[in-house]
């Protein structure tokens, strides 16, 4: 289990604006067995980026306690090497819009 992986997400990921007035927030799980390199940040990011602006959400799923689960397309290669989960939530909650789950926890 390699905690640095959220550090380097949270970072990579700080400066990604919400793209959908529906999505109040975000949750990634990463897979904290696999070590995600300071280098790979940035293609982490672009990739979550594009995956996100490509959303329709179903409504009731977003408000739903699950959220709605992003399916990660093997075009996305940085994703689906470090990312376990990705839903999306209606409600909105105080900080980042994007939040990476520490070890443990569970969408």
């Amino acid at each position: 289990m390699n905690p640095e992986n959220e550090d380097i997400l949270e970072d990579a990921l700080q400066p990604i604006k919400p793209s959908s007035a529906e999505v109040g927030r975000v949750l990634i799980e990463p897979d904290y067995e696999v070590g995600i390199e300071p280098s790979d940040a940035k293609q982490l990011s672009i990739e979550i980026e594009r995956l996100l602006q490509e959303q329709t959400p179903d409504p009731d799923k977003l408000t739903s306690h699950d959220g709605f689960t992003v399916k990660i397309p093997s075009q996305y290669p940085m994703l689906t090497k470090h990312i376990r989960r990705i839903s999306l939530h209606s409600d909105r909650a105080e900080g980042q819009w994007i939040e990476v789950l520490p070890p443990g926890n569970w969408i």
